[in-house]
């Protein structure tokens, strides 16, 4: 080992590096099922079912299906409301007969409160009413029934 110059040593431990960062880049990319909800969200949704049973109820909307950036498409200003909202999602969207009654949203540990309220001043100014709801106070259907179609 002493009598191994020290480049011709760099030069294979260089090639290691270089053929362990190759197995890392062409590693195929794996993922695995999951749930659309918690079961938290199941056992509300159930709720939701029972006080709304005229009405179509989606879970886990993406954003961009409520509301698009009130800008030329393409221009700067389009983009930057586009990345803002883009991988935004409501928990539920409450609809009857075509038109949305309200978008749900159970709020446990996991909200952030600084992006929901910028989710909730987006979604009021296209109208839509943004109906929030604590996990842990569990509302029951007469209740959740009586937010949803209460006319403000």
């Amino acid at each position: 080992m002493d009598q191994l110059p020290w480049s011709w040593l760099a030069g294979v431990a260089g090639l290691g590096i270089l053929f362990v960062l190759v197995l890392l880049w062409t590693r195929k990319l794996r993922y695995r099922r999951h749930t659309i909800m918690t079961e938290n969200e199941w056992e509300f949704y159930r709720r939701l079912l029972a006080a709304c049973p005229d009405c179509q109820i989606w879970p886990q909307v993406p954003i961009l299906a409520l509301v698009r950036p009130d800008a030329k498409e393409g221009s700067r200003a389009f983009w930057a409301a586009f990345r803002k909202i883009s991988n935004t999602r409501v928990d539920w969207v409450i609809m009857r007969d075509k038109e949305v009654l309200a978008v749900v949203e159970l709020d446990d540990r996991s909200h952030d409160a600084r992006k929901d309220a910028q989710r909730d001043r987006i979604l009021k100014s296209c109208g839509y009413r943004v109906l929030r709801f604590q996990s842990n106070r569990r509302p029951d259907p007469r209740q959740i029934q009586e937010a949803v179609f209460r006319s403000d």
